[in-house]
Formats: C-alpha cells, sequence, structure tokens
C-alpha cells in the first residue's frame, strides 16, 4: 500500500510543485481515506523526503496555493496539513515549517531562516511577539544536537 501511495505522491509532484498528501490520496482512492491509508501515505511522502526528493512541509491551506487541500471539517480551514513541495519560494517564506528536509536543502531552508531572522529584527511588533527568537543553521543545529547526544551517552 505505501508503494502505491509513494508512486502516487511522486506522479503529483511531477506535474505540481506542492502537493497536499491528502488530496493526493482522495484523487487515487476517489473517496476518503481511512486513518490507517493517511499514515501510509504520511510514511511515504516522509521516504519521498529522506530520499531528497522533496521538502515535507506542514502548511495552511492559504499557504500552500490553488492546489491546496481544504478540509471541510468545522475549524479545519485554519489547520495545517502536510505538503510534499520543491517550490523554494513556499520553503524559503516558511522555514519554520519544514517538517523534514535532506542536507540538499539546507542552504535553501537556512536562507530563508536569515530572512526570517531579518524580517523579526526589523518589525518591532514581531519582535515583541518572538523575544529571543534565533535562526540556526541545520547544519549548526544537526552538530550541536549531535554533541549533546554524545554528551549525554
Amino acid at each position: 500500500m505505501m508503494q502505491t501511495f509513494r508512486q502516487a505522491l511522486q506522479t503529483a509532484l511531477a506535474s505540481r510543485k506542492t502537493v497536499s498528501i491528502r488530496s493526493t490520496l482522495i484523487e487515487m482512492l476517489e473517496r476518503d481515506p481511512s486513518k490507517a491509508e493517511i499514515s501510509a501515505a504520511n510514511k511515504a511522502a516522509r521516504r519521498i523526503a529522506e530520499d531528497g526528493d522533496a521538502v515535507l512541509i506542514s502548511l495552511l491551506p492559504d499557504q500552500a496555493g490553488a492546489d491546496a487541500y481544504v478540509p471541510t471539517a468545522r475549524g479545519a480551514r485554519g489547520r495545517a496539513s502536510n505538503y510534499l513541495t520543491l517550490d523554494e519560494k513556499i520553503i524559503k517564506d516558511l522555514p519554520c515549517r519544514v517538517e523534514f528536509a535532506t542536507e540538499k536543502w539546507d542552504a535553501l531552508i537556512d536562507e530563508g531562516m536569515r530572512s526570517t531572522q531579518q524580517k523579526i529584527e526589523s518589525d518591532p511588533v514581531l519582535s515583541a511577539f518572538l523575544p529571543g527568537w534565533k535562526a540556526e543553521p541545520r547544519a549548526e543545529k544537526r552538530a550541536r544536537l549531535t554533541a549533546e547526544a554524545a554528551g549525554t551517552s
């Protein structure tokens, strides 16, 4: 089942830069998916991201563009869901929403983090809401986490 979902997601990515995992599943199955099917599709999406073929990102429907899956349940429009994206603009504009990406995407994500840091520092309202927020390059964060893990072992 997971391999079928992976193929469907890769096919959808071939024609669009950003695809909703859930809407791709609905299109493929032609019905609402079960929780097990959604779980399998999310695992397939994570594998695609692990291979470096796309970035797994959590977006609100209005952040994902025209092809976004918009849930119909009450209050669901304000809820984020997972997408696979190749859209560099989305990745740079929303680097904090990245759920999983390989090192291949680090430079782009770090560029977005630096841009976000600059926006926060230059806007007094954002600075007040996010005191002490600091962008940490992915390579540095990975090294820090590895060092911390080695220190606790």
